[in-house]
């Protein structure tokens, strides 16, 4: 036999071991709806933070979008489509009075948000909320607070996954 031969067989091996690899990553990267599904149905706790320190370690968002928010009420963020496992949202609010507002989390499924969880952010200064392992897809944030006649404002809200 001559090199020829041996060079196509291992160049064959090697594509079998590429392609069984490739197959093994697709696998391991794929989003566990079903995970997702069951975390979604019994809600799943954000994990929040109010210094901009806690970043350190996170790796870099793979989807991020920016907003600006005027709260008085109920205000809704656009549906968004997030391309990993995990999302967060976080801000630096401003705010005449000191307190408290929610922002909530739904998963939306033709047209329909399914509530995934809440957090609670501050009128003043920064928070950070994430929930980890919901899947990707596309999600809805949605903030409340009660209607006291003062607005809750921030020009830096983003809100990503990764």
């Amino acid at each position: 036999m001559d090199a020829t031969y041996y060079q196509k067989a291992l160049k064959s091996k090697l594509l079998v071991l590429a392609g069984a690899a490739t197959i093994a990553l697709g696998l391991c990267l794929a989003p566990r709806s079903v995970l997702a599904s069951e975390l979604i149905g019994g809600g799943v706790e954000p994990i929040v933070s109010y210094s901009r320190q806690a970043d350190a370690g996170m790796p870099s968002p793979l989807s991020w979008y920016g907003d600006d928010l005027s709260l008085s009420g109920t205000y809704s963020f656009q549906d968004r489509y997030f391309d990993s496992n995990n999302v967060g949202i976080e801000m630096t609010a401003s705010c005449p009075s000191s307190g408290t507002f929610t922002v909530s989390l739904y998963r939306v499924v033709n047209g329909r948000g399914t509530l995934v969880g809440s957090a609670s952010f501050k009128r003043r200064g920064f928070t950070k909320a994430t929930w980890e392992g919901v899947g990707s897809g596309t999600y809805r944030f949605v903030c409340k607070k009660p209607a006291d006649g003062k607005v809750v404002t921030s020009s830096d809200a983003a809100m990503y996954s990764w």
